[in-house]
């Protein structure tokens, strides 16, 4: 697809200066606002993924590439962008559309890409988004409760039991009263930057962690003291060797055991000694001894032990498990009910726009209680 000649200028037909054009002839607000944070999404996944930064490059193959992405990402527990964002009439693909749409009507596109319906198909279809769970605070506060007696009770059981214990008790407390993702604090195998959170990111006495967030860059969650009570006393409970640990390492007995006997042998250790070791002592005792690393505990590990927990504790929502992303969207309703700024700063959303996205349902019902204290004065 080329440009016309009219607006056929390496200038008019770069993405990014289209872009800058649209945004310029569009009245400032939030529809301005919402198109700068779509487009610029837009622009970012042409980029990466499809290798296009101009328009003459672009065609309907990209396009339906986009929609793919989309869809991707709403099926994606861990991320914020829902169904009616992305589906055939959502804001993301309206906004695209007519962005190509005014790059024709500029002459810089002979043909908007985004029309055919080829496109279209493939985005996801809207059906509601009661299936993107929500904490609730009974919830949240039941489960809680439930990992305090079990870090309790544990106190009197093997060292093996008690660190799992008070590692699972860190886990929620951080999924429930952080809003990071599961991403940011569990291994991702499919991501090399994604090992798992580390001591090392941790600042205890101010109360601040680092993770590595959805744009790709290192960002600061603050940690209240209810969170840094709990990881201070898994801390001293996990001993860990080095700040370099991962905060939660996998309880897995045969990833531990497999780790410490290749790192024995990358120490110059013989298969006997190795396995006389295995034999006198456990797998997460040798790691802590030699200063060998355990595998952190991964993103699906994350689901099954909330699995587990949410069983042995009788709790769930609509008949689920508290799924680890649905922490973060309750601890962030909780939020938003009181301050939409806060929330969005806590959730680290690029704009305030998809904050109120995100709980637009609760806005709605906001709105309502106004509306209704207005028309009862």
């Amino acid at each position: 697809m080329t440009a016309t000649e009219t607006g056929g200028s390496d200038a008019a037909t770069e993405i990014d200066a289209a872009i800058d054009a649209r945004l310029a002839s569009l009245d400032s607000g939030n529809y301005r606002a919402n198109n700068e944070l779509v487009l610029s999404s837009f622009a970012e996944y042409l980029a990466a993924h499809r290798g296009v930064t101009s328009l003459e490059e672009l065609d309907v193959l990209d396009c339906r590439r986009y929609a793919q992405w989309l869809r991707e990402r709403v099926k994606d527990d861990e991320d914020d962008l829902s169904a009616a964002s992305a589906h055939a009439n959502g804001p993301y693909f309206t906004i695209v559309r007519a962005f190509l749409g005014w790059c024709v009507d500029d002459e810089r596109l002979n043909a908007n890409p985004a029309r055919p319906n080829r496109v279209k198909q493939e985005l996801p279809e809207h059906h509601g988004d009661h299936d993107r769970q929500f904490w609730s605070a009974e919830a949240r506060d039941a489960l809680l409760a439930y990992m305090n007696e079990r870090a309790h009770a544990a106190l009197d059981e093997s060292t093996d039991d008690r660190e799992r214990a008070f590692r699972d008790r860190a886990v929620v407390t951080m999924l429930a009263l952080t809003g990071a993702r599961g991403a940011e604090l569990f291994n991702d195998p499919r991501d090399e930057y994604r090992n798992g959170i580390r001591w090392t990111d941790i600042d205890l006495e101010r109360g601040v962690a680092e993770v590595f967030g959805k744009t790709r860059e290192r960002q600061p969650i603050p940690l209240t003291d209810r969170v840094v009570s709990c990881l201070e006393r898994y801390r001293t409970v996990l001993e860990p060797a080095s700040a370099d640990w991962p905060v939660f390492p996998t309880r897995h007995h045969p990833s531990l055991a497999r780790t410490a006997e290749n790192g024995l042998k990358e120490r110059g250790w013989e298969d006997e000694g190795v396995k006389s070791a295995l034999e006198d002592a456990t797998a997460m005792e040798l790691l802590r001894e030699h200063g060998i690393e355990p595998p952190a505990l991964s993103k699906n590990g994350a689901r099954s032990l909330m699995k587990c927990l949410c069983e042995s504790a009788d709790i769930g929502i609509d008949g689920e498990y508290l799924k680890p992303h649905g922490g973060r969207r309750g601890l962030g309703s909780d939020l938003y009910a009181q301050d939409a700024e806060l929330a969005q700063e806590t959730l680290r959303h690029e704009s305030i726009e998809t904050t109120h996205e995100s709980y637009r349902e609760q806005n709605v019902i906001a709105r309502r209680k106004r509306l209704e204290q207005v028309l009862d004065e």
